[in-house]
């Protein structure tokens, strides 16, 4: 690939970082706009729909000579998270600037440099006239970062006809975790935002004794929720066990459950991010967040409340949600009410998965040996949510896909996505634009 193109991706990005698409509120036309501006210039045609006054989404086509198989580069989103700590970081956090081989700003991981290199990709296979076999679609959307109501969403929603297609690649891929070993992400665990409410006596802080304190039952929840153990699963540890380069009594001992508890206590120690991901790829995890109750100090309180963060795997549905939340509870169920929380966009999103094996697998992996050669790709569930879950509702194969430097370590990743000082190499910027057009060629060529 010309330096030209790579050194044309650097500059998008940079433009991406700098044009500030924080969400809320998103603005998210003004990447929109920079993406229709660079397509054009390639000569390239798009469309962009707008789902919200300065919000949109952008379709770009390469037709098929067939009707299948159809690839869309995406669903990739243009948003970024707020910072809300500019002066701690190194560099402005707005700024794109390139500083030690680095694109540095918010959004450059989290997904700006996926963002840049599909566009490249898909412009540069315009202009080589591909000819794809199914039609090559880029989409490009707002509003990920809160749910994706004017973004993916709103897009299968009004124009299901322009987002058809029958796989697509997205962002959390490409991660190493081992030497010459990438995750690519098949799938995500579900999510539920729940409320826990408990009523009490209201009465005067100086007589506490035998009062009916709504507090403490709120206390006595979060204890008992963090004491829960919901039912342990192996089925998504195996791929990742001999991903990780462990040996093959760790294998075994990963893919037991009796022994699971064992090995998350010895890796805690050593190893504590690796730990927290085989803890959540083994049940379904309840988070107590944010506890309120009380008006004035010298009140004992007549209401209080527990907010919860709930992550669930494939075919754990709010059933399973409700009835695991009032066994926790215990005897204190009967005290509680359980609702969702509608007003911070609470959901229920199920865990969902594409497949581990298959011809597109194969070429994803194909087109990441191109670039680095004896190295092979992971399957792994991500144990957060992304713009991938609509597609794969809809029976979409949908995976994380990108090559970031293999120098990177899984640690420095999670610490980069969202935090302080994130930041993108410019050599996962260059392996990412050749892995996206090495996969079309090999899957659409």
């Amino acid at each position: 690939m010309e330096t030209s193109l790579i050194e044309e991706t650097y500059d998008l990005l940079q433009q991406l970082i700098q044009n500030k698409c924080v969400n809320p509120p998103g603005n998210e036309m003004r990447n929109i706009k920079t993406i229709e501006k660079f397509l054009s210039e390639k000569g390239v045609s798009c469309e962009i729909y707008e789902s919200a006054e300065q919000r949109g989404n952008l379709v770009a086509r390469i037709k098929g000579k067939e009707e299948s198989p159809k690839l869309m580069f995406g669903p990739s989103h243009v948003d970024v998270v707020p910072v809300d700590n500019p002066e701690e970081w190194d560099v402005s956090p707005f700024s794109g600037k390139v500083k030690d081989s680095y694109i540095w700003g918010r959004g450059a991981i989290d997904m700006l440099f996926i963002v840049a290199t599909q566009v490249q990709a898909f412009a540069a296979l315009f202009q080589e006239d591909f000819e794809p076999k199914g039609d090559l679609v880029l989409l490009i959307v707002s509003d990920e970062e809160t749910g994706g109501q004017f973004g993916a969403e709103w897009m299968l929603k009004n124009h299901p006809e322009m987002v058809e297609t029958d796989y697509a690649v997205t962002e959390a891929g490409g991660i190493p975790i081992a030497p010459g070993k990438f995750v690519i992400t098949i799938g995500e665990k579900g999510g539920a935002w729940k409320r826990i409410s408990f009523t009490g006596t209201p009465g005067h802080g100086s007589m506490p004794y035998g009062s009916n304190n709504a507090v403490l039952k709120a206390a006595e929840a979060a204890k008992k929720l963090k004491e829960y153990t919901p039912p342990i699963t192996t089925e998504y540890l195996g791929h990742l066990a001999k991903g990780m380069g462990v040996n093959k009594f760790t294998q075994f001992l990963m893919t037991k459950k009796i022994f699971l508890p064992f090995i998350l206590k010895r890796l805690k120690k050593n190893q504590p991010l690796v730990a927290k991901v085989i803890h959540g790829l083994s049940r379904m995890t309840i988070s107590p967040n944010i506890i309120k109750g009380g008006t004035k100090v010298n009140m004992i309180p007549s209401s209080a409340y527990l907010d919860v963060d709930i992550r669930t795997l494939p075919g754990q549905d709010e059933e399973y949600v409700h009835n695991h939340l009032m066994k926790a509870l215990g005897e204190l169920a009967a005290e509680a009410k359980i609702s969702e929380l509608e007003q911070e966009e609470g959901f229920m999103s199920y865990g969902n998965s594409s497949p581990a094996k298959s011809d597109f697998v194969s070429a994803m992996e194909r087109a990441i040996q191109k670039e680095i050669p004896d190295s092979s790709i992971v399957p792994f569930i991500m144990t957060g949510v992304s713009d991938a879950r609509f597609f794969r509702e809809r029976d979409v194969e949908t995976y994380g896909f990108s090559l970031f430097d293999p120098e990177l370590s899984l640690s420095d990743f999670a610490n980069l996505a969202h935090g302080t000082n994130e930041r993108v190499s410019l050599k996962t910027v260059e392996l990412t634009l050749k892995a996206h057009y090495n996969l079309a060629k090999e899957f659409l060529g």
